[in-house]
């Protein structure tokens, strides 16, 4: 293991191939690593930039005691910082909230404040939030009912999503006068109704402190699950999506991780369709020569971006999905095959082999998963660190 002269990092959601990731970059420039989870076998924890491995109640069925949990690892382990990567980090805002003195004073924790990320993850309140600052956003509307439906607007199609959901979950594309007569509703998950645009469509990723993008990176959708959940990632440079990235930041004074899909409009321009106010797989285009590390702990003055030419991909993922057509429009296997080969894989690592040997102990957690909740694969992978807005237990 390598020798450690940096701060402890204690990151959750060790499942994540995000948490392996940000583990082997914080781990070459020198942190120790920690990793929670719920699973008993995350693939985080083989990678040898990973020191202790802490096994923790469920965030979405325990949150009280999965937040205690944490803090006691951050108390007991001397933490220097805390980085949740999935949608625990608004379980563990909301309980910084109700507790302020959960973590020690000396422990960072790499999240804003519980209501601007409750704010941000609501796919509603975020619109409303960017409308109220003179953002411009495509056509919305909340539906809460039958009613709500019926007096929708809308002279083109458009989406309908939860406004607590993720990328492998359900969404509809409506076209007027053809409502679907099968929608369910729930008083505490209504649905948005939003105007389906059609454009070149991107995701963002930055790194922020107190309203400050410290790292920063944009890639296409290509190949995706379904056409929502990215399994291939390539940075490239878009000036008016970095302009409106920091502008947002800047309006909210937002601190963590974030990311945005942006959908660009011709004629018309930028619009965000979503935002994800926690890591996502922007995370995987840093390398460690970027030492992006820098970026969490704000350390760095100019704005950290990956490598020229970073291309990166989701190994299994790719090989589970990225071969289907509706995987990407036109697909073809001959393509798919040339892409595969080109492109670096983020798991199986010379330096760091043994996460990749491990995927089928990982995989059986998440098979395990999806055998309890009832759920398919990819919705399986973060169930049980899902948040719909639940508040605590006092």
């Amino acid at each position: 293991m390598p020798v450690r002269s940096g701060k402890r990092v204690l990151i959750t959601f060790g499942r994540s191939f995000l948490s392996l990731d940000l583990a082997r970059l914080m781990g070459a420039a020198g942190h120790e690593v920690l990793i929670a989870d719920s699973v008993p076998l995350p693939i985080t924890r083989f990678s040898n930039a990973v020191s202790k491995t802490f096994r923790i109640p469920r965030p979405k069925y325990e949150p009280l005691a999965w937040a205690q949990a944490v803090a006691r690892i951050a108390r007991e382990e001397k933490v220097d910082l805390v980085v949740p990567i999935h949608e625990e980090t608004d379980i563990l805002a909301q309980a910084v909230k109700q507790d302020p003195t959960l973590f020690p004073e000396d422990c960072r924790l790499f999240f804003s404040d519980f209501d601007l990320e409750a704010r941000l993850h609501n796919k509603y309140e975020c619109q409303v939030a960017l409308e109220a600052l003179g953002t411009p956003t495509l056509k919305f509307a909340l539906v809460r009912n039958r009613a709500d439906l019926e007096a929708l607007d809308f002279d083109e199609p458009f989406a309908l999503k939860r406004v607590y959901s993720r990328g492998s979950q359900e969404i509809y594309k409506v076209h007027p006068g053809r409502l679907p007569q099968n929608l369910t509703f729930d008083p505490d998950n209504p649905w948005l109704a939003q105007e389906w645009a059609k454009g070149a469509n991107y995701c963002s990723y930055s790194i922020c402190h107190n309203g400050q993008v410290k790292a920063h990176t944009v890639y296409p959708v290509r190949y995706a699950i379904d056409g929502t959940s990215c399994l291939d990632y390539e940075a490239v440079e878009h000036e008016g999506i970095a302009e409106w990235v920091r502008e947002q930041v800047k309006a909210f004074n937002f601190t963590g991780q974030i990311g945005f899909d942006f959908i660009d409009v011709p004629g018309r321009g930028l619009f965000t369709v979503d935002c994800n106010p926690r890591s996502t797989s922007g995370i995987l285009l840093f390398d460690p020569e970027t030492r992006v590390d820098r970026a969490f702990f704000g350390e760095n003055s100019e704005v950290i971006t990956p490598l020229p030419g970073a291309r990166k991909m989701l190994g299994p993922g790719m090989l589970m999905y990225g071969w289907r057509k509706s995987s990407l429009e036109g697909n073809t296997f001959r393509g798919f095959l040339r892409d595969y080969r080109r492109t670096e894989e983020v798991i199986f690592r010379g330096d760091d082999p043994k996460p990749g040997l491990a995927i089928p102990l990982a995989l059986g957690n998440i098979l395990a998963e999806a055998v309890r909740y009832r759920v398919g694969i990819p919705e399986a992978f973060m169930h049980d660190h899902e948040w719909d807005g639940s508040a605590l237990p006092d």
